[in-house]
């Protein structure tokens, strides 16, 4: 008798043990800009959700992406590896089992539900979603934008070329559907019919990447506000390969914006309601700095200012992004989190967070932030590198270059130009002074090691030259 009690207390701890494991909603939004939020500065885009979502966690004022363009970044952000280390002369790395493995993996291992619902654009075949790590897709395939965020999304309502490869699975969405909508509802649905958890759920939003397409009424709305802001005269400046917008004067950005927001306050009711927003982590981050600087005459969609520059850059507006973090019961509500952290760390924070055990060799450029969001310590002092051998001057900009920050300075060196530059981020966030000549010194120091990570993880130092791409 006593052996049957034991071994019901053991099976029902057991079972209470995996109705409590953490659900996980990683929120992603394609080409979104640090300064494209209310919490962090925009005064005319509203986002009312994400900041309600800021205000329950913590928000990082200097979180970093690994690459600032859409496929080596989503890379990195899956894999934990910077993208640096496979690239060679690519521009697009795609996930390639058994050399790399998603943090997918290691959830659905655990038992979890795993669910990937939108842009994917890491590969096909062997290399989509379904084959690595995620058993449930929607609209998840090659494709890189879409060619409307109206239904049908195969046809373009701007005139452009856009993307030619269809959004998967969504040929039956009816005429006129917006496209942000029903990706938020998909993922609504997924979270209802795994509300016993746990779950690990993505939702890659296509928006707000162009084609820059907002819904009219709020098309109206902002347009009216921006009549009643002071802008100035000068709305562009020179920028590498060509210029950068100063201000945020989008109407049709500052709609899709509030679309992508409206679905995270959807998001987040529903949790409340189906009564396990207590046990849910949510993280809402983008791919890359907001899409600023153009090389012709191509739209550009919103400022990073005071940052520099944008999408395609090694300097802050391209490489600083949003990213929010709720972790109810762990992390103080309103945290605000002034350390560099970089995407790949998701993958081993993801992990620690759900109590699984790390996978260094998969996530071999990725550090947990659990310590840092429990409050325990801050990191040692940390150092960070870029490389971009796949620049495009005609599109966004943006040269061939290397970058690396040590403590508070970072150097971006553009070889064909044989140019150095060197910035205090400390007292000059917007890289407006070049301290190279000046500190020689620290200038040599991190060029030297810049050249050593560079060599050992294989970087390309011939430029791939590419004239068009999005």
């Amino acid at each position: 008798m006593k052996l049957a009690v034991f071994a019901f207390l053991i099976t029902s701890m057991t079972a209470v043990a995996e109705v409590t494991k953490p659900n996980i909603l990683f929120i992603l939004v394609d080409d979104f800009g640090q300064r494209d939020l209310g919490c962090y500065g925009s005064k005319l885009y509203e986002t009312p959700n994400m900041d309600r979502l800021a205000a329950s966690g913590a928000r990082f004022t200097q979180a970093y992406v690994a690459y600032p363009r859409c496929v080596p970044s989503r890379y990195a952000i899956l894999t934990g590896k910077h993208p640096a280390r496979v690239m060679g002369q690519k521009d697009s790395p795609h996930v390639e089992p058994p050399r790399d493995q998603t943090f997918g993996t290691p959830f659905q291992e655990a038992g979890y539900a795993t669910f990937y619902c939108g842009k994917w654009h890491l590969g096909e075949g062997a290399s989509n979603p379904d084959q690595v790590g995620f058993s449930t897709t929607v609209a998840a395939g090659a494709a890189g934008a879409t060619r409307s965020h109206f239904a049908p999304y195969t046809v373009s309502r701007s005139g452009g070329e856009g993307e030619k490869v269809a959004i998967v699975g969504l040929d039956d969405a009816p005429e006129g559907e917006y496209l942000t909508d029903r990706l938020t509802e998909e993922t609504m649905k997924f979270i209802e019919s795994q509300k016993e958890g746990p779950f690990c759920a993505v939702l890659a939003h296509y928006a707000v990447h162009t084609p820059i397409e907002g819904k009219r009424h709020l098309m109206k709305r902002y347009a009216d506000k921006l009549e009643g802001m002071t802008l100035p005269e000068m709305v562009f400046e020179s920028e590498s390969a060509g210029e950068n917008l100063l201000v945020q004067n989008n109407p049709a950005y500052a709609a899709m914006v509030e679309s992508v927001d409206h679905g995270v306050g959807r998001l987040m009711n529903l949790l409340k309601k189906l009564e396990i927003d207590d046990r849910t982590i949510v993280v809402l981050a983008s791919d890359h700095g907001g899409l600023s600087a153009r090389g012709g005459k191509r739209e550009v969609a919103t400022s990073n200012r005071p940052l520099r520059a944008g999408k395609g850059h090694l300097y802050e507006g391209g490489l600083r992004i949003p990213f929010l973090l709720r972790w109810p019961g762990v992390v103080k509500p309103g945290a605000i989190i002034d350390t560099p952290v970089v995407t790949m760390d998701l993958f081993p924070t993801f992990l620690e967070m759900t109590g699984q055990p790390l996978r260094p060799e998969a996530h071999v450029d990725g550090l947990s932030m659990v310590p840092l969001l429990k409050g325990e310590s801050d990191p040692d002092e940390r150092i960070f590198f870029w490389h971009n051998p796949a620049p495009r001057p005609s599109s966004t900009a943006d040269l061939f270059s290397s970058a690396i920050r040590a403590g508070n300075l970072k150097l971006v060196e553009f070889p064909e130009e044989k140019r150095i530059e060197l910035y205090n981020l400390e007292n000059d966030p917007g890289e407006s002074t070049n301290l190279a000549e000046k500190h020689s010194e620290d200038t040599a120091r991190l060029l030297e090691k810049l050249n050593v990570w560079r060599t050992e993880v294989g970087a390309s130092m011939t430029p791939k030259m590419r004239k068009k791409g999005r």
